[in-house]
């Protein structure tokens, strides 16, 4: 995997990784735009491809709720991670990593993911490379990334609308 992988999968736990993450706090609890929101990086097979979704409250404007999402990313674009906000989602993915491994089937799994990538040890430098994502790495992939030419958004509308 890309060196940007793991700042890109960082970035997306940033932003969504649960109720403490930027697009919740600001989106769902504090400007109750949407009832949930996501942003999924799709790095395994399109490093770079992110993807972000959510269920607006009802009433909300389509257009308003995008702006707000749009504010946010131009938040992660322009302002330096915390040190604490990186440790945190760090923390979590480390955890993660750690509890994969337990189970026999989930090691075999990852082993067998690693080997389609060319090399089953790459499971092994996986914590490493997470652990050397510095806040500029973040900011600096979100700008790559997160391009209005590079962008399209789709509206879901429910039947009869």
């Amino acid at each position: 995997l890309e060196p940007s992988y793991y700042s890109t999968d960082l970035m997306s736990d940033i932003m969504s990784g649960g109720g403490s993450s930027r697009l919740y706090q600001s989106l769902v609890k504090e400007q109750k735009l949407f009832s949930n929101i996501e942003c999924y990086h799709f790095g395994s097979t399109e490093n770079g491809l992110m993807s972000i979704e959510g269920k607006l409250v009802k009433g909300v404007k389509m257009e308003d709720a995008e702006k707000a999402v749009m504010a946010e990313v131009e938040k992660i674009k322009t302002m330096l991670v915390s040190e604490q906000e990186l440790q945190k989602v760090k923390n979590k993915t480390e955890s993660m990593i750690a509890f994969e491994d337990m189970s026999v089937m989930n090691r075999a799994n990852s082993l067998a993911y690693y080997e389609t990538l060319g090399d089953a040890a790459l499971m092994n430098e996986e914590l490493p490379r997470y652990g050397k994502v510095t806040a500029e790495d973040i900011r600096s992939e979100a700008g790559k990334i997160f391009r209005e030419e590079n962008s399209s958004t789709i509206y879901y509308l429910a039947k009869g609308k």
